[in-house]
C-alpha cells in the first residue's frame, strides 16, 4: 500500500505547524488531513504532534520522520512536477512579492515574457517584513528576499549577488569632503538611508572602515530609486547596490566616496513554498525567473 499521500500531509502539516495550514495548501477538508496524519501514527505506532494553542508540535519520532524523508519526496515532486509544466497548460495568475526597486532595476523583463504564456501576475511590493508575511500567510506564490528564509515550509535558491559601494553627488564630495579620504569626516555630514535601522551603511561602515555607526539620517524613504535621486540632488551621501547607480557612475553625476577590494555584498533569493511546486504554472514561473534574472 503506497503512503505518499499520507506523508505529504505529513510534512506540510511539520511544516507549517499545522494541520489546518497544510489542509489548505494541500486542497484538502481539515478531516481528511488529520486522518492522513492519524493512520500514519497508528501505522508506526507512535504520536507525531502534540496540540498546542497555536497549532501542533512534533515529537522525536516526527523529527525524525520529517528528515528521512523530506529530501526523496521533494526529489520525486520536483521531477514529476517538472515534466507536468512542460505538458500542462500554465495560463493563470501568479502572485510574486519583491523589493520595488530590485523589481525595476532586474525583474521586470523576466515579468513581460511571461504575459507571452497566458500568465497574469499580480505584483507586491514591500521590504523584508511584509514579504515574508506574504509568503508565510500564503497570498504569494514566490518572494524575492534579501535573506534566506527561517521557515522550514520554504525552499530557495541564490539569484543575485548584488556589490554595495559608498556614494555622493559628484559635486557635493568636492564642497565636503577633503582628500585623502577618511571616512570619520562623513559622520558630521547629511545622511540618506532606506530606513531608521541603516542597515546598508551599518553593514559598509563596520565591514570596511570597522566603524560602529550612531547616526540618524536626515532622510528615510523605503525606496532606494528615491534615495538615489535625493543623493543626485545633492542632499548628502548613502549606500546602495552597484546595479542601482552603474549609470550615474559611468555618467560621473554620482562617484564612489571610497574604493576597496572587499565590497561589501547583499544575496538576494527566490523563494517559493514547498508545497506550491504541485502546480505547474508556479514550477514554469519559478524556472523563468531563474533562467532570466542575472
Amino acid at each position: 500500500m503506497s503512503y505518499l499521500p499520507q506523508l505529504r500531509t505529513f510534512l506540510e502539516a511539520y511544516r507549517t505547524g499545522s494541520i489546518t495550514k497544510a489542509a489548505n495548501r494541500l486542497h484538502l477538508t481539515q478531516p481528511a488531513a488529520s486522518a492522513h496524519i492519524k493512520s500514519l501514527e497508528v501505522l508506526i505506532e507512535k504520536k507525531l504532534f502534540t496540540r498546542h494553542a497555536r497549532g501542533i508540535k512534533p515529537t522525536a519520532i516526527a523529527d525524525d520522520l520529517a528528515r528521512s524523508i523530506a529530501p526523496h519526496l521533494e526529489q520525486i515532486e520536483t521531477k514529476f512536477n517538472a515534466v507536468r509544466s512542460r505538458v500542462a497548460t500554465v495560463a493563470g495568475t501568479i502572485h510574486l512579492a519583491a523589493p520595488a526597486e530590485f523589481l525595476d532595476a532586474k525583474v521586470l523583463p523576466a515579468i513581460a515574457s511571461l504575459l507571452a504564456h497566458d500568465i497574469r501576475v499580480r505584483i507586491h511590493l514591500g521590504g523584508k517584513e511584509r514579504i515574508y508575511q506574504l509568503l508565510n500567510d500564503g497570498t504569494v506564490d514566490l518572494a524575492i528576499t534579501a535573506s534566506e528564509p527561517q521557515n522550514k515550509a520554504l525552499d530557495f535558491t541564490e539569484i543575485e549577488r548584488e556589490t554595495l559601494v559608498l556614494v555622493a553627488a559628484t559635486d557635493w564630495k568636492q564642497q565636503h569632503l577633503i582628500s585623502p579620504f577618511d571616512p570619520r569626516q562623513l559622520l558630521n555630514l547629511p545622511l540618506i538611508a532606506y530606513d531608521e535601522d541603516l542597515p546598508l551603511i551599518q553593514r559598509y561602515f563596520a565591514e570596511v572602515f570597522q566603524i560602529q555607526l550612531d547616526l540618524q539620517a536626515v532622510v528615510t524613504v523605503a525606496d532606494l530609486r528615491i534615495v538615489r535621486s535625493l543623493i543626485l540632488l545633492g542632499q548628502g551621501y548613502t549606500v546602495l547596490p552597484k546595479y542601482l547607480c552603474i549609470q550615474q557612475l559611468q555618467a560621473k553625476t554620482l562617484c564612489l566616496l571610497h574604493q576597496t577590494e572587499l565590497y561589501p555584498r547583499n544575496n538576494l533569493y527566490l523563494v517559493w513554498h514547498k508545497a506550491s511546486l504541485r502546480h505547474p504554472r508556479i514550477v514554469y514561473t519559478r524556472d523563468h525567473l531563474l533562467r532570466l534574472i542575472h
